[in-house]
């Protein structure tokens, strides 16, 4: 387990998860999103349980990529050599307003904050 990889396993996850790559019936789930975010909505994926909020408006098409991409997530941590028993939270937030990021923390209680697909 590499403690200091965890800032780039969930960069890439969370970066992957926003972009064009996630295309799912048709369609990209960023488009999706991104009018859950235009109508002010606070967006948030807890990776570790496969919740969406806001819960209301989750899709189909959202419902489906997020169990896609959790499907792969340890196998898509363990590439970068960090095991994903050893992070306590793990999610991606998008805030009314703000830029997309994700969070993460470890078994030690340490936080790892990124920015995912933004420009500053």
């Amino acid at each position: 387990m590499k403690y200091k990889h965890i800032y780039s396993a969930i960069h890439n996850f969370g970066h992957s998860f926003t972009s064009l790559m996630n295309y799912v019936d048709d369609d990209y789930v960023i488009d999706e999103l991104d009018k859950i975010h235009a109508e002010g909505h606070d967006i948030e994926v807890d990776w570790l349980t496969g919740q969406f909020k806001p819960a209301t408006l989750i899709t189909p098409r959202i419902q489906k990529s997020i169990g896609y991409w959790r499907d792969s997530l340890k196998k898509h941590m363990a590439s970068q050599s960090v095991e994903l028993s050893a992070l306590s939270y793990l999610k991606f937030h998008w805030p009314a307003r703000e830029r997309k990021y994700m969070q993460a923390f470890d078994d030690r209680g340490k936080e790892y904050k990124i920015y995912v697909n933004e420009t500053k």
